[in-house]
Protein backbone atom coordinates (compact mmCIF):
# COMPACT_ATOMS: atom_id res chain seq x y z
CA UNK A 1 0.00 0.00 0.00
CA UNK A 2 0.92 3.43 -0.68
CA UNK A 3 -0.66 6.30 1.37
CA UNK A 4 -0.51 9.81 -0.11
CA UNK A 5 -1.65 12.98 1.96
CA UNK A 6 -2.57 17.28 0.86
CA UNK A 7 -2.71 19.13 4.42
CA UNK A 8 -4.70 22.14 4.28
CA UNK A 9 -2.41 24.67 6.02
CA UNK A 10 -4.66 27.16 8.72
CA UNK A 11 -4.85 30.62 9.78
CA UNK A 12 -5.49 30.89 13.79
CA UNK A 13 -7.60 34.31 13.88
CA UNK A 14 -8.26 34.80 17.82
CA UNK A 15 -8.62 33.53 21.08
CA UNK A 16 -11.88 34.30 22.78
CA UNK A 17 -10.72 33.84 26.49
CA UNK A 18 -7.86 34.36 28.14
CA UNK A 19 -9.32 35.29 31.51
CA UNK A 20 -11.02 32.08 32.43
CA UNK A 21 -13.04 32.73 35.27
CA UNK A 22 -15.92 31.05 33.71
CA UNK A 23 -14.32 27.77 34.06
CA UNK A 24 -13.41 27.37 30.92
CA UNK A 25 -10.41 29.02 29.06
CA UNK A 26 -8.77 30.00 25.51
CA UNK A 27 -11.67 28.96 22.82
CA UNK A 28 -9.62 29.42 19.12
CA UNK A 29 -11.04 30.47 16.08
CA UNK A 30 -9.45 29.51 12.83
CA UNK A 31 -9.72 28.77 9.03
CA UNK A 32 -8.29 25.73 6.96
CA UNK A 33 -6.53 26.91 4.00
CA UNK A 34 -6.19 25.45 0.16
CA UNK A 35 -2.46 26.31 0.27
CA UNK A 36 0.16 26.31 1.32
CA UNK A 37 0.09 22.55 2.07
CA UNK A 38 2.02 19.54 3.00
CA UNK A 39 2.22 16.86 0.75
CA UNK A 40 3.71 13.24 1.98
CA UNK A 41 3.95 9.84 0.36
CA UNK A 42 4.60 6.55 2.23
CA UNK A 43 4.87 3.13 1.45
CA UNK A 44 6.06 -0.01 2.98
CA UNK A 45 9.63 -0.69 2.69
CA UNK A 46 12.62 -3.43 3.51
CA UNK A 47 13.45 -0.21 6.47
CA UNK A 48 13.17 3.36 7.09
CA UNK A 49 13.68 6.03 4.70
CA UNK A 50 12.92 9.68 4.73
CA UNK A 51 13.15 11.68 1.97
CA UNK A 52 12.38 15.61 1.01
CA UNK A 53 11.29 18.26 3.33
CA UNK A 54 11.44 18.10 6.85
CA UNK A 55 13.77 14.98 7.67
CA UNK A 56 14.65 15.94 11.41
CA UNK A 57 10.74 16.68 12.10
CA UNK A 58 9.34 13.31 10.68
CA UNK A 59 12.34 11.52 12.15
CA UNK A 60 11.11 12.52 15.52
CA UNK A 61 7.30 12.33 14.54
CA UNK A 62 8.05 8.54 13.47
CA UNK A 63 10.14 8.34 16.98
CA UNK A 64 6.94 9.07 18.88
CA UNK A 65 4.29 7.20 17.04
CA UNK A 66 6.23 3.60 17.03
CA UNK A 67 7.20 4.17 20.89
CA UNK A 68 4.07 4.91 21.66
CA UNK A 69 2.43 2.34 19.12
CA UNK A 70 5.13 -0.28 19.37
CA UNK A 71 6.12 -0.69 16.00
CA UNK A 72 9.07 -1.12 14.06
CA UNK A 73 8.43 0.91 10.71
CA UNK A 74 9.59 -0.09 8.03
CA UNK A 75 8.69 2.48 5.44
CA UNK A 76 9.63 5.37 3.05
CA UNK A 77 8.53 8.84 3.84
CA UNK A 78 8.44 11.62 1.23
CA UNK A 79 7.31 15.27 2.17
CA UNK A 80 7.35 16.42 -1.39
CA UNK A 81 5.64 20.26 0.14
CA UNK A 82 5.36 21.62 3.18
CA UNK A 83 4.12 24.50 4.66
CA UNK A 84 6.67 27.07 5.90
CA UNK A 85 6.86 26.60 9.70
CA UNK A 86 7.02 28.79 12.45
CA UNK A 87 4.99 31.61 10.37
CA UNK A 88 1.80 31.47 11.71
CA UNK A 89 -0.40 28.71 9.35
CA UNK A 90 0.38 25.59 11.47
CA UNK A 91 2.88 23.77 9.99
CA UNK A 92 3.81 21.34 12.86
CA UNK A 93 0.24 19.93 13.53
CA UNK A 94 -0.17 19.47 9.88
CA UNK A 95 3.21 17.63 9.70
CA UNK A 96 2.67 15.41 12.53
CA UNK A 97 -1.00 14.38 11.73
CA UNK A 98 -0.13 13.63 8.00
CA UNK A 99 2.85 11.57 8.72
CA UNK A 100 1.26 9.73 11.99
CA UNK A 101 -1.99 9.14 9.89
CA UNK A 102 0.26 7.29 7.16
CA UNK A 103 2.16 4.93 9.55
CA UNK A 104 -1.57 4.32 11.05
CA UNK A 105 -3.18 3.26 7.52
CA UNK A 106 0.14 1.49 6.78
CA UNK A 107 0.56 -0.83 10.27
CA UNK A 108 -3.21 -1.26 9.81
CA UNK A 109 -3.39 0.52 13.46
CA UNK A 110 -7.44 2.00 13.54
CA UNK A 111 -7.24 5.43 15.50
CA UNK A 112 -9.36 8.64 14.84
CA UNK A 113 -7.55 11.99 14.04
CA UNK A 114 -8.42 13.35 17.39
CA UNK A 115 -7.06 10.46 19.58
CA UNK A 116 -4.18 10.69 17.16
CA UNK A 117 -3.53 14.45 17.23
CA UNK A 118 -3.69 13.71 21.45
CA UNK A 119 -1.43 11.17 21.19
CA UNK A 120 0.99 13.05 19.50
CA UNK A 121 0.96 15.43 21.84
CA UNK A 122 -0.49 18.04 19.23
CA UNK A 123 -4.00 20.46 20.24
CA UNK A 124 -2.50 21.68 23.76
CA UNK A 125 -4.06 25.18 22.94
CA UNK A 126 -6.34 24.64 20.48
CA UNK A 127 -8.18 22.24 18.35
CA UNK A 128 -8.04 24.08 15.07
CA UNK A 129 -5.15 22.25 13.48
CA UNK A 130 -7.00 18.82 13.80
CA UNK A 131 -10.35 19.94 12.46
CA UNK A 132 -8.68 21.45 9.71
CA UNK A 133 -6.67 18.31 9.03
CA UNK A 134 -10.25 16.02 9.61
CA UNK A 135 -13.29 17.84 7.85
CA UNK A 136 -11.51 21.71 6.99
CA UNK A 137 -13.95 24.91 6.72
CA UNK A 138 -14.25 27.69 9.24
CA UNK A 139 -14.04 26.46 13.06
CA UNK A 140 -14.22 27.35 16.50
CA UNK A 141 -13.48 25.33 19.47
CA UNK A 142 -14.66 25.49 22.94
CA UNK A 143 -11.56 25.59 24.75
CA UNK A 144 -10.45 23.92 28.28
CA UNK A 145 -11.81 23.24 31.62
CA UNK A 146 -9.48 25.93 33.25
CA UNK A 147 -7.97 23.82 36.01
CA UNK A 148 -7.60 20.86 33.50
CA UNK A 149 -6.23 21.79 30.57
CA UNK A 150 -5.98 18.09 29.19
CA UNK A 151 -6.90 16.43 25.28
CA UNK A 152 -8.20 18.32 22.36
CA UNK A 153 -10.90 20.86 23.17
CA UNK A 154 -14.41 20.07 22.07
CA UNK A 155 -15.51 21.98 18.56
CA UNK A 156 -18.59 23.88 18.72
CA UNK A 157 -18.94 25.66 15.33
CA UNK A 158 -18.13 24.45 11.87
CA UNK A 159 -18.88 25.62 8.89
CA UNK A 160 -18.26 25.88 4.76
CA UNK A 161 -16.45 29.00 4.03
CA UNK A 162 -17.56 30.81 1.03
CA UNK A 163 -15.84 30.11 -2.07
CA UNK A 164 -15.79 33.17 -3.90
CA UNK A 165 -14.15 34.72 -0.82
CA UNK A 166 -10.14 34.83 -1.15
CA UNK A 167 -7.47 35.20 1.47
CA UNK A 168 -4.08 36.47 0.84
CA UNK A 169 -1.28 35.43 3.29
CA UNK A 170 1.80 37.57 3.36
CA UNK A 171 4.44 37.68 4.80
CA UNK A 172 7.36 40.19 5.09
CA UNK A 173 10.00 37.84 4.92
CA UNK A 174 11.12 39.21 8.75
CA UNK A 175 11.02 37.07 12.13
CA UNK A 176 8.99 33.76 13.36
CA UNK A 177 6.30 33.01 15.33
CA UNK A 178 5.96 31.60 18.40
CA UNK A 179 5.55 27.75 18.94
CA UNK A 180 5.52 24.41 21.21
CA UNK A 181 6.59 25.30 24.85
CA UNK A 182 8.10 28.39 23.72
CA UNK A 183 4.07 29.55 22.58
CA UNK A 184 2.76 27.62 26.12
CA UNK A 185 5.12 30.19 28.44
CA UNK A 186 4.06 33.14 26.70
CA UNK A 187 0.80 32.41 27.20
CA UNK A 188 1.00 31.47 30.57
CA UNK A 189 2.71 34.63 31.23
CA UNK A 190 -0.47 36.75 30.25
CA UNK A 191 -3.28 34.54 31.91
CA UNK A 192 -5.70 35.94 33.57
CA UNK A 193 -6.33 38.77 30.53
CA UNK A 194 -8.94 41.06 30.81
CA UNK A 195 -11.98 39.66 31.33
CA UNK A 196 -13.75 43.00 29.73
CA UNK A 197 -11.58 42.18 26.64
CA UNK A 198 -13.17 37.82 26.61
CA UNK A 199 -16.34 39.25 26.98
CA UNK A 200 -16.30 41.71 24.00
CA UNK A 201 -14.61 38.96 22.03
CA UNK A 202 -17.56 36.31 22.69
CA UNK A 203 -20.00 38.79 21.56
CA UNK A 204 -18.26 40.47 18.66
CA UNK A 205 -18.50 36.18 17.60
CA UNK A 206 -22.03 35.82 18.84
CA UNK A 207 -23.41 39.15 17.35
CA UNK A 208 -21.32 39.87 14.17
CA UNK A 209 -19.05 37.12 13.01
CA UNK A 210 -21.13 34.16 12.92
CA UNK A 211 -24.26 35.60 11.65
CA UNK A 212 -22.01 38.12 8.68
CA UNK A 213 -20.94 34.58 8.20
CA UNK A 214 -24.19 32.73 7.98
CA UNK A 215 -25.47 35.59 5.83
CA UNK A 216 -22.24 35.99 3.33
CA UNK A 217 -21.54 39.51 4.69
CA UNK A 218 -18.14 39.48 3.90
CA UNK A 219 -17.32 43.08 4.71
CA UNK A 220 -18.81 42.60 8.32
CA UNK A 221 -17.70 39.57 8.51
CA UNK A 222 -14.09 41.00 8.01
CA UNK A 223 -14.51 44.41 10.19
CA UNK A 224 -15.09 41.57 13.05
CA UNK A 225 -12.07 39.83 12.18
CA UNK A 226 -9.98 43.46 12.47
CA UNK A 227 -11.87 43.90 15.88
CA UNK A 228 -10.97 40.43 17.24
CA UNK A 229 -7.26 40.31 16.03
CA UNK A 230 -6.89 44.23 17.93
CA UNK A 231 -8.59 42.74 21.17
CA UNK A 232 -6.15 38.95 21.09
CA UNK A 233 -3.31 41.89 20.10
CA UNK A 234 -3.79 43.55 23.18
CA UNK A 235 -3.10 40.85 25.41
CA UNK A 236 -0.31 39.37 23.32
CA UNK A 237 1.20 43.07 23.45
CA UNK A 238 2.93 41.88 26.61
CA UNK A 239 4.60 39.54 24.81
CA UNK A 240 5.36 40.76 21.28
CA UNK A 241 5.67 44.41 22.08
CA UNK A 242 2.27 45.53 20.70
CA UNK A 243 -0.79 44.48 18.32
CA UNK A 244 1.24 42.47 16.56
CA UNK A 245 4.44 40.64 16.43
CA UNK A 246 6.69 42.41 14.02
CA UNK A 247 6.45 46.32 13.81
CA UNK A 248 5.73 46.52 10.03
CA UNK A 249 2.49 44.15 10.20
CA UNK A 250 0.51 47.32 11.65
CA UNK A 251 1.53 49.21 8.78
CA UNK A 252 0.95 46.25 6.30
CA UNK A 253 -2.62 45.16 7.68
CA UNK A 254 -3.45 49.08 7.48
CA UNK A 255 -2.47 48.83 3.42
CA UNK A 256 -4.41 46.27 3.31
CA UNK A 257 -7.53 47.57 4.04
CA UNK A 258 -7.35 50.81 2.75
CA UNK A 259 -6.62 48.74 -0.99
CA UNK A 260 -9.91 47.32 -0.25
CA UNK A 261 -9.93 44.35 1.89
CA UNK A 262 -12.80 43.58 4.06
CA UNK A 263 -10.40 42.32 6.98
CA UNK A 264 -7.11 41.83 7.55
CA UNK A 265 -4.85 40.28 10.91
CA UNK A 266 -2.12 38.60 12.39
CA UNK A 267 -2.18 34.62 12.00
CA UNK A 268 -1.38 33.19 15.66
CA UNK A 269 1.82 34.70 16.49
CA UNK A 270 2.45 35.84 13.21
CA UNK A 271 4.15 36.77 11.74
CA UNK A 272 1.91 35.86 8.59
CA UNK A 273 -0.95 38.83 8.22
CA UNK A 274 -3.82 37.38 6.17
CA UNK A 275 -5.94 39.91 4.08
CA UNK A 276 -10.05 38.80 3.21
CA UNK A 277 -11.38 39.91 -0.04
CA UNK A 278 -13.63 38.65 -2.60
CA UNK A 279 -12.45 36.74 -5.57
CA UNK A 280 -13.24 39.86 -8.09
CA UNK A 281 -10.78 42.54 -6.25
CA UNK A 282 -7.92 39.48 -5.00
CA UNK A 283 -5.84 40.00 -8.28
CA UNK A 284 -5.38 43.59 -7.99
CA UNK A 285 -4.93 43.60 -4.38
CA UNK A 286 -2.57 40.50 -4.58
CA UNK A 287 -0.48 42.64 -7.42
CA UNK A 288 -0.72 46.05 -5.16
CA UNK A 289 0.50 44.16 -2.37
CA UNK A 290 3.31 42.37 -3.99
CA UNK A 291 4.46 46.54 -4.52
CA UNK A 292 4.21 47.51 -1.52
CA UNK A 293 6.68 45.11 0.00
CA UNK A 294 9.14 45.87 -2.53
CA UNK A 295 8.73 50.03 -1.67
CA UNK A 296 9.53 49.19 1.88
CA UNK A 297 12.32 46.54 0.72
CA UNK A 298 10.43 43.35 2.24
CA UNK A 299 11.26 40.60 0.72
CA UNK A 300 8.72 38.46 1.47
CA UNK A 301 5.91 36.77 -0.30
CA UNK A 302 2.31 37.19 -1.07
CA UNK A 303 -0.03 33.87 -2.01
CA UNK A 304 -3.68 33.67 -2.96
CA UNK A 305 -5.97 30.84 -1.32
CA UNK A 306 -9.56 29.70 -0.74
CA UNK A 307 -10.83 28.34 2.05
CA UNK A 308 -10.58 24.34 2.36
CA UNK A 309 -14.08 22.89 2.97
CA UNK A 310 -12.64 19.04 2.83
CA UNK A 311 -9.79 18.22 5.25
CA UNK A 312 -6.83 16.81 4.26
CA UNK A 313 -6.82 14.46 1.25
CA UNK A 314 -5.81 10.86 1.67
CA UNK A 315 -5.91 8.49 -1.19
CA UNK A 316 -4.50 4.99 -1.47
CA UNK A 317 -2.58 3.76 -4.25
CA UNK A 318 -3.70 0.16 -4.39
CA UNK A 319 -7.77 1.43 -4.59
CA UNK A 320 -7.41 5.12 -5.52
CA UNK A 321 -10.17 6.27 -3.22
CA UNK A 322 -10.45 9.20 -1.30
CA UNK A 323 -10.62 8.64 2.48
CA UNK A 324 -12.90 9.87 4.27
CA UNK A 325 -12.12 11.12 7.43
Amino acid sequence: MEVTIKTPSRIHLGIMDLNGNLGRIYGSIGLALEEPSTVITAKHSDELEILGNEKERVSRIVEKFSDHFGIKPRVIINVSESIPDHVGLGSGTQLSLAVSYALAELHSINISVRELATTMGRGILSGIGAEAFRKGGFIIDGGHETDRIEGLPPIIFRYHFPRNWSILIVSSGAGRGLSGGEELRAIEGIIPSSPEIAANICRIVQMKLLPSLILKDIDKFGQSLKEIDENVGICFSKIQGGLYREEFSQKLVDFLTEEGASGAGQSSWGPSVYALIEDKLAKRLEEETRKFLIENDKTGTVLRTHANNEGAKITTIDTHELVSL
